[in-house]
Formats: C-alpha cells, structure tokens, sequence
C-alpha cells in the first residue's frame, strides 16, 4: 500500500485564541519572536492535533505526509509524516513551533519525534538554535491564583501540556508553558506536567472522578520521555526574574493560604507547572516502565519530576533541572509503596527558588517501598531568612527549603512500609558557586541558620540527608549509603566494574566500607575515626587478591575520612 500526502488536516484555523479565568490568550507574552516565526511559520494547534488524535497514519509503504499550513502568510509550510514502525504510529515533526491549547493525550502505541535533539548534556544549560528545533508552545497558562486548577471539572480545558498514554515515546522535542503563577489549590500539587502519565486531575483519586487528558485515568505503561527540553525557550528573558522579590507576596503566617497572600501574585517566569508528572492512577497496578533520560528543564512553577502514588520500575537518568518552585525530583508514594525507582547521574540545581525562601529541596521523598538515587548532584544555597511553614513542629521541620540534599518526609500521607529501602550510591552537594558542602560544616541531624542537615545511614555513613522528626518517630526508613565526593578516594589502579565490595573492620572495631569505582577502590570511615587509624593490612588483603597497586592519600570530605 502506498500513502500519499494528505491536506486535508491542512485547513487554516484562524479562530482566535479565548481565555478563561486563571488563562492568558496568545499574545506578545508567547508568541514566537517575528524572526522565528518569518523563517519556517507557527502552526496552530488543531492543524497538527487533528491528525494524531484521530490516528492518521500509513498503515504501509511510504509514510503519510501530513501537509501543514502556517497560522499567517509569511510564515513557511511543511509537513509532518506518519508512518507504522514495529506496530508503532510514529508522527515526525519538522523543525517549526507549533501551538497548543489544551491538554492532549497521545493515544496508545503512538511516537512523537522531533527534528534534532535540543540538548548537548555537556552543556545543558546552553539553548539550542531554535530554527532547527521542533518547538510545542503552550498558547495559553495560569496567571490567576484563585483558579479552580485541581479542582475544574475538564483538564483539557484548564491545563496545557501531554498526557502519554501506554506505549509512547516522546523524542527529540521542546515544550514551552507560559504559567507564571502556582494556584492555590495546586498547592499540594495535582499535576500541570509538561508531560503527564494517564491517571486522577486530583493528587487523590477519590476526591473526584476527573482524570487527566480527558483519560480513563489508568496508569501508563511503557512510556519514554527522551531528549527533551522544557521552559527554555523564554528563559533567556524571564531569567532576571528567578528569586526576584514580590512585594506583598510573603504573607505566609498561617494555614488559611485563600485569605492571605502567600504567593498569590505571579513571579513572571513562564513555566509549566510540573516538569514530568506521574499521577496517581484509577488501577492498583498504577504506572509502569516509565523511563525519562537525558531531559533538561530551566524552570518550572512546582516540581522538576514527581512520581506520585503506585509506580514500579522508573527510571530518571541523565536529567538536568533547575529552578523549581517545589522539589526538583520527587517520589510521592503516599501510601502506594512504588518499588524499583532510580534516578541516577542526574543534576538538580536552585530548587524552591521560584517560591523563595519557602519550600522545596533538590531530592525528596513521601512515602515509597524502594529508590536507589545512584550519583546525583545537587546546588542549593544556605538561606538567610528561610520562611517557616505554618502548622508544623518547631523547631524541627518548620523550614522545608534547602535544609539538605535528601529530605524524607512523613507529610502528605507518606507511608514506608516494613522492608523498605534507599539506597544512596554516590553523590555530590554543592552550594551554587561548585564549592561543596561538607558534614563539619553542615548539622547532625537538623539543619541550622547557614548550615545544611547531615545524618547518619544505616551502614554509618554521615551523608546530607535530613529525615523529619514525625517520620523518626513514627517509622523506620532504612538508608543505605555508598560513595563520596571524587576528593575522597584511596587511589587503587586496576581495571573493574563499578560495584559495592562490602566492608572490612579496623583494629578498633570500627566498619568501614569500599567500593569500586572503574580502576578506583573508595573507603569510606564513619567520621569519628581519627586519621591514619585505618589498618594498611586491611586494605592490602584486598589489594594482594586483585591486580591494584596502593596509592594511599588521606583525606577529609562530606565529614567522612579515609586515610592510611
């Protein structure tokens, strides 16, 4: 069977663009910049939705082109094709910035494929040329704090982004929000991901039956986010706005946040409200194999990635997020107990900033039944005057925003299970000028003004991590930690897999633990030890059992020691 090209999807759709409450119509604010848009056109929304929702495909032979119409008449046309790969309906989309207006959910077995990756993870924060990228920019946002945002009868209509059904691979694509404020009933956070999985408008199921997207509200299956870019495209402008001052906007004293201005004015960045977001689901299984990797994202009004309710085998790999209003990466549980999440080699940078001084830390937790957080990198700042949350304990717990690189949390119903597990392989906490964070400059324990939380795992390793004090009394979170800076390293040269040894014992009694690193082996001693009381024989029965030489270097870092 042979496809040929197809206009009609092509119609020119020249309505204007309406509003509703708490939404701004296409205007100056997100219309492309005039040279952007002379060099290959904008497209309008159902010019390009149309085709995908009703399946329009080549079911054989040469693929479908999909003709394309720009919205004015300077602008250039183009075409996106469809074909059937490995039983996949695979759109590829030209370079070009098409808009949309609503939430769209991306039917089953689908694939949307941009025209270049827009990300060199070596400079992540380096804009592409945006000439040469396939751009989605939402046409309309949240501007009104008192809009009914979680709590609208139609998702499609309130929120713009993606809902990804099962078997959908997002590649090689940009997405621009243009929300400048966090409303209030999102405060808890239902969602307004630049990309969400199927599943509940609400962050609980049974507070409404509206689902995202207009969905059955089943968790997805199979989904791929890569190479992908968020809330890049006006940065450049909007970045003096970062953790700017608002005046009137810190009235944040007590709980009744509808009679008081607690960021209730807009701050200006144009973001999504979510990086990527995993609902809650309408099915006990919730969402599976969910992989998101190699995504950079500049800003966003909430969370970087939250993966909320009952999730198994998540992977975020490779991520670079940066100026959130919430935490940047995030599992929310609650009580569902998701099992198998990884993030790993991913970078979170400035977290909360887009709410100042009041909530969100680089990596958090709400309740989860295993996660492995394998070489993340984290730069937060000390703060000043961090604003205390209303209702909580005091004096601990009352500051939730950078109070450490890991925050466990026990708020929002988070549940951990009997038998649960984290396990910390490797990291790196930095303050936003690279310096790093060290545990004999942080607090046991707790944080305290100018000085991040450090406690003690498991396997007694003091690591920056802080767990609230309603979760130490109430549950026990079972920590695991490997790895320490790259500084702190007993140099052994050979060649082998990066992996865990396990752990020997000093003449005094006291644990430590090694691990391989490539051609490295790295020791780690709880901090208590003093320097050079680290049995050489020890170490060398290890070394006399494999093809390393010793280079011994003794040095302090993250409050651990590892000397000889």
């Amino acid at each position: 069977m042979r496809c040929f090209s197809l206009a009609v999807w092509a119609w020119l759709f020249t309505r204007p663009w309406s509003s509703s409450s708490g939404a701004v119509a296409a205007g100056d604010d997100s219309s492309p910049p005039r040279r952007l848009r002379d060099a290959y056109g904008t497209f309008p929304y159902e010019a390009w939705s149309g085709p995908i929702k009703a399946g329009t495909c080549c079911a054989g032979g040469a693929p479908l082109a999909i003709e394309l119409r720009p919205r004015t008449a300077e602008g250039a046309g183009a075409s996106i094709t469809c074909a059937l790969e490995g039983g996949v309906k695979t759109y590829r989309f030209p370079a070009g910035i098409f808009e949309i207006d609503e939430q769209l959910l991306i039917p089953e077995s689908t694939a949307i494929i941009g025209a270049k990756n827009p990300n060199d993870m070596s400079q992540p924060t380096k804009s592409p040329d945006w000439r040469q990228q396939t751009l989605f920019l939402a046409t309309r946002g949240a501007t009104d704090y008192k809009m009914d945002y979680c709590h609208a009868q139609d998702m499609m209509k309130t929120r713009v982004g993606f809902v990804l059904s099962s078997h959908v691979t997002v590649r090689d694509v940009s997405y621009q929000g243009i929300d400048t404020i966090r409303p209030e009933d999102n405060g808890a956070l239902c969602g307004g991901g630049a990309f969400e999985t199927k599943g509940c408008a609400e962050n609980d199921c049974e507070a409404s039956d509206v689902n995202n997207g207009g969905s059955d509200g089943i968790g997805s299956v199979n989904v791929t986010i890569e190479r992908v870019r968020l809330n890049d495209y006006h940065y450049a402008e909007d970045s003096h706005l970062v953790g700017a001052s608002v005046p009137g906007n810190y009235n944040c004293g007590t709980l009744k946040f509808k009679d008081e201005c607690c960021f209730c004015k807009p701050n200006g960045v144009r973001s999504s409200q979510v990086g990527v977001w995993v609902p809650m689901s309408r099915n006990v299984e919730g969402s599976r194999h969910i992989l998101v990797r190699n995504v950079v994202s500049s800003s966003t009004q909430a969370d970087g990635v939250n993966l909320h309710g009952s999730v198994d085998d998540a992977l975020v790999q490779t991520a670079y997020f940066q100026n959130t209003g919430d935490d940047i990466y995030a599992v929310w549980g609650a009580v569902m107990n998701p099992t198998n999440v990884v993030f790993r080699d991913s970078v979170a940078i400035n977290p909360g900033v887009l709410r100042p001084n009041w909530y969100g830390n680089c990596v958090a937790t709400y309740g989860l039944k295993s996660v492995v957080f394998a070489n993340l990198t984290c730069r937060a700042p000390t703060l000043e005057r961090p604003i205390p949350s209303p209702g909580d304990p005091k004096p601990r717990g009352s500051i939730n925003i950078d109070t450490s690189m890991f925050f466990f949390h026990s708020s929002f119903s988070a549940g951990y299970p009997e038998g649960n597990s984290v396990k910390i392989n490797g990291w790196t906490f930095e303050d936003l000028e690279g310096s790093s964070y060290r545990a004999g400059g942080g607090s046991m324990n707790e944080p305290a003004p100018g000085k991040m939380a450090w406690t003690r795992s498991d396997n007694g390793v003091v690591a920056p991590h802080q767990i609230d004090a309603a979760t130490e009394t109430s549950q026990h979170i079972n920590i695991v930690v490997w790895g320490c800076a790259d500084s702190c390293r007993l140099g052994y040269q050979g060649t082998s897999p990066s992996t865990p040894i396990g752990g020997l014992t000093n003449k005094n009694g006291v644990a430590h633990s090694i691990v391989q690193r490539g051609s490295d082996l790295i020791s780690f001693v709880p901090v208590e030890l003093a320097a050079g009381v680290l049995v050489v024989s020890a170490l060398a029965a290890v070394a006399r059992r494999s093809p390393w030489s010793l280079r011994p270097s003794p040095c302090e870092t993250q409050g651990l020691i590892a000397a000889v």
